[in-house]
């Protein structure tokens, strides 16, 4: 009995510390019309001893949220496909930014103007949910 609750303790341990050690920084997000889409972009930090993995993202700014990387096609053209996660190794920074990984927000329910909060719920695998409140900004 003694060594379940160890394993236990140790599993709500590894939990607590995952969920403590995963911030978010710097938050933006594109402008945009009602019914366009945008995209999210934001900085990762993992400053604690677990790996973790972003698996998806909501708000209640789009119908539709989905995690997207950017990718060369054939000619050198760029496109950008859905992912299912993002690996976010121990004592690391991944940063969403455009050209590479981003979390798409997909038929806008409104417009997002210059200087605008967009709040989105993002929700790793160990560290649980977070909430981002990303400011509407030009990429320039």
């Amino acid at each position: 009995m003694k060594t379940i609750l160890f394993l236990i303790l140790i599993i709500i341990c590894s939990f607590v510390d995952a969920q403590s050690k995963i911030e978010i920084k710097d938050a933006w997000v594109r402008p945009a019309a009602k019914h366009a889409n945008s995209a999210l972009y934001f900085t990762i930090n993992n400053n604690g001893e677990v790996p973790d993995i972003l698996v998806g993202a909501k708000s209640k700014s789009a119908d539709l949220t989905e995690i997207h990387e950017t990718f060369k096609r054939e000619g050198n053209q760029m496109g950008m496909r859905a992912v299912k996660f993002i690996a976010i190794p121990a004592k690391s920074v991944v940063e969403l930014k455009p050209g590479g990984f981003h979390v798409m927000l997909l038929d806008l329910k409104k417009d997002f103007r210059m200087g605008n909060l967009i709040t989105t719920i993002l929700h790793f695998k160990h560290a649980g949910t977070r909430k981002v409140n990303a400011v509407v900004k030009d990429s320039r």
